[in-house]
């Protein structure tokens, strides 16, 4: 995503003290200027020598050139705004209800943060008369940048400390030689104290500050009820131990949350639902009825939580069904059943279109105003999907779900949520002890060209979903075998912060292009390999899509194609089965308990399917296709003992392979060898891709189909995208001081004109 990069580079220049032409300046400087105070002195006194006309043109003079300037730089400018131009005052920032979004909030303390060009700025209110201390914190450096917060209790005065650590539980963080953190506003009360305080981006101390961008930035807090006690702020702080909590969250990025009082509530939860202690992973899933009867938008939900059950909740969706109510009516009163399971109905695989998806440590979503999901209307009955990650094997009950907030002033655009990724699916791997494996999925172009507008789609957010081996996650954009810019990306994935990314600026896609979901994993710490499933510890890598217009799009998954997958490994033929028969089964075309003997003329493989005949064979192989989606969900506690066709499977060829299970083969392969493990990564990447193209009402928009991976112009950053750090520890000071030394200088010179 670029938003106006040259503009905010500039407003970075400017606050820094920086002119439009070449090197730094420092107080003298003023309006960002590259000349120096003194020369403005010598032209002010000429000035003042002149006749009284003269001034007063060559102010309009100056007055209109600043105008011109000024025009030419909100001709440029994108939102976010630098700080200087936002014109805050203290006061506006410790009163203000709805300045930036909401990073933490609880009883103790609340945080939020406000994005500039130049800078982030956050706003901490605190029960406490002490100290406040945060630590921000990179996951690869593994190190702490500590802000350490306190108004003092004899003279009122507001201080900022900027400090640094490790992460290790006996944290002492140290005072930093570069102090870039800037004290904007602060206040105490008998009971709390509230301090305002700003930092640049990246502050260019990279030994003991971390870098503020796009990739999701983990902050710890803690306070104390007393202001420190040693003058050099050292001893007094031994963190590591006593931090009282843990926050992710997007430092970038707008946050759509108005005011819910003029919307109507409709709160989707289970009913009493009661977790076993004999399962570690669940999918539950019930159905209701929507309260209205004509169209209506949702334009945002808030996720309802048990406080006893939280942590056990990994995501929640709430789906659209297809079917009236003379299908759906009956199951409304039902408690629920296993989602996918053979105890739920058939009619329920008709919910498959997302209008709500939440996952954990999200705080909800609301939308911008020119859009909102439909309900109603058209479709009255939804399903909502509950995945319980129960690891501890807890018997408890739960009454969790979502709470959406609709309106019936319908707003200009009806959006939508596709899923695009990987389907989920045995035949996504990630080998052990891996540092960085990457996987990736396609969107295929045919798929976009059927279902799209002409005038493409816009998307306007993405939640980025996999589980916990993931690391990195993107949501590439391809369109004409040149990449665009990146739709979604985060290099710090946090399995335990999944907050959908709502873009600064919409992302059209057209007919034809395509789009990339890729994942990198870390599995340093599993010995054995991972496969793509339903549970935690199986893999996913998927990006859920708001978009709009709304089409009939529900999924645009991709798989590596059966015979391809089994090439990449160099086995050519199993025992009992043909290749043909192991791909029917994958696909749910035929049962795994059916074996059908091997041709004796196939030595190969190959990647062409079964002869289409007549259209029920085609409407069949479309439910199969739509049964392995959604594939049963059923786990036990021990993953070794989970039904894995992998094991059924046995190497006929090659003979070097023989007596050994599919799964015995992989498990057998030296992953330590990163050559082999590269090269395996780069052919399921780069070779063929099986696409599904599935729709609201649970049929696929086109036969399935096998696609090359595209290849493509890897998008470049534009080199005047990046803002450069900023070096200097009191670069705050001077630009503030550019500023009040300017409007000094204007009141005085028109103050003399006047007496001469």
């Amino acid at each position: 995503m670029t938003r106006g990069n040259t503009a905010a580079a500039a407003s970075a220049r400017s606050a820094r003290g920086y002119g439009g032409g070449g090197g730094g300046g420092g107080p003298g400087q003023v309006f960002g200027s590259a000349e120096p105070a003194n020369q403005y002195a010598s032209q002010y006194v000429r000035a003042i020598a002149m006749p009284r006309t003269c001034v007063l043109l060559l102010l309009l003079l100056s007055c209109a050139g600043c105008a011109r300037a000024a025009a030419a730089t909100a001709a440029t400018v994108v939102s976010p705004p630098s700080f200087r131009s936002a014109n805050l005052t203290a006061a506006g920032l410790l009163a203000a209800t709805k300045y930036g979004k909401t990073v933490l909030a609880g009883d103790e303390i609340t945080v939020a943060a406000q994005e500039y060009a130049d800078c982030v700025v956050f706003r901490v209110q605190a029960r406490t008369c002490g100290y406040v201390a945060l630590g921000f914190v990179d996951p690869i450096a593994s190190s702490v940048d500590v802000l350490l917060a306190w108004v003092d209790d004899d003279t009122g005065t507001g201080h900022v400390m900027d400090m640094h650590g490790k992460t290790e539980t006996g944290l002492t963080p140290e005072k930093d030689v570069s102090q870039d953190y800037e004290l904007l506003a602060s206040f105490q009360n008998g009971s709390h104290i509230s301090v305002v305080f700003r930092r640049a981006w990246d502050t260019c101390d990279a030994h003991d500050d971390v870098v503020f961008g796009n990739d999701t930035m983990r902050m710890f807090w803690t306070m104390s009820d007393r202001d420190p006690i040693d003058r050099q702020y050292t001893d007094a702080l031994k963190l590591g131990s006593s931090w009282k909590g843990t926050q992710s969250f997007h430092p970038k990025g707008p946050k759509f949350k108005p005011t819910t009082d003029n919307y109507k509530r409709w709160d989707v939860t289970m009913d009493n639902l009661r977790i076993k202690d004999d399962v570690d992973t669940l999918y539950w899933c019930k159905i209701f009825k929507a309260p209205i009867f004509k169209k209506n938008h949702i334009v945002g939900f808030v996720p309802l939580l048990n406080d006893d059950t939280r942590h056990l909740i990994h995501h929640m969706i709430v789906y659209e069904c297809y079917g009236g109510s003379d299908i759906m009516e009956k199951y409304v009163t039902l408690k629920g059943a296993q989602c996918y399971g053979k105890g739920m109905p058939d009619d329920w695989n008709k919910c498959v279109s997302p209008v709500v998806t939440w996952a954990m440590g999200s705080d909800g979503q609301f939308l911008p105003d020119h859009i909102g999901v439909p309900i109603g209307g058209r479709e009255l009955y939804y399903m909502l999907e509950v995945h319980y990650d129960n690891p501890t094997l807890k018997k408890v009950m739960d009454n969790s779900g979502v709470r959406v907030y609709y309106t019936d002033v319908l707003r200009p655009n009806d959006a939508g949520i596709m899923a695009v990724g990987m389907a989920v699916s045995p035949m996504h791997i990630v080998p052990p002890k891996q540092v960085a494996y990457k996987t990736a999925s396609l969107c295929d172009k045919d798929c976009t060209n059927v279902i799209f507008p002409e005038r493409g789609i816009k998307i306007t957010s993405v939640l980025l979903h996999a589980h916990m081996a993931s690391r990195q996650l993107k949501l590439r954009h391809v369109r004409h075998d040149q990449e665009m810019a990146t739709i979604a990306q985060d290099d710090r994935y946090d399995y335990d912060y999944q907050q959908a990314r709502e873009l600064s600026n919409e992302v059209t896609v057209y007919p034809g292009d395509e789009l990339i979901t890729e994942c990198v994993y870390n599995t340093v710490d599993r010995p054995h390999l991972t496969h793509g499933g339903y549970s935690t510890k199986q893999e996913m890598c998927l990006a859920f899509v708001t978009y709009y217009p709304r089409t009939p799009l529900a999924s645009c998954f991709s798989m590596t194609p059966v015979p391809f997958f089994f090439e990449t490994f160099g086995v050519q033929q199993f025992l009992d089965y043909n290749m043909e028969g192991v791909e029917k089964i994958f696909l749910k075309l035929a049962d795994s308990t059916t074996k059908n003997p091997p041709s004796q003329t196939t030595t190969t493989t190959t990647t062409v399917m079964p002869a289409l005949n007549n259209e029920k064979m085609l409407n069949e192989l479309n439910q199969a296709h739509i049964a392995y989606l959604m594939k049963p969900p059923s786990f036990t506690i021990d993953d070794g003992n989970e039904h894995n066709l992998f094991r059924d499977l046995e190497i006929m060829e090659p003979v070097e392979f023989q007596n050994k299970t599919f799964q015995q083969h992989l498990d057998n392969l030296p992953w330590e060898d990163s050559l082999l493990t590269k090269n395996i990564e780069r052919r399921l990447i780069n070779g063929k891709h099986m696409t599904f193209c599935r729709l609201h009402n649970d049929t696929l928009a086109l036969m399935m189909n096998t696609y090359l991976f595209p290849n493509f112009t890897a998008y470049a950053e534009p080199k005047t995208s990046t803002v450069g750090c900023v070096p200097l520890s009191n670069k705050f000071k001077n630009s503030a001081f550019a500023v009040q030394s300017s409007y000094v200088f204007i009141l005085l010179s028109i103050a003399l004109i006047y007496v001469f």
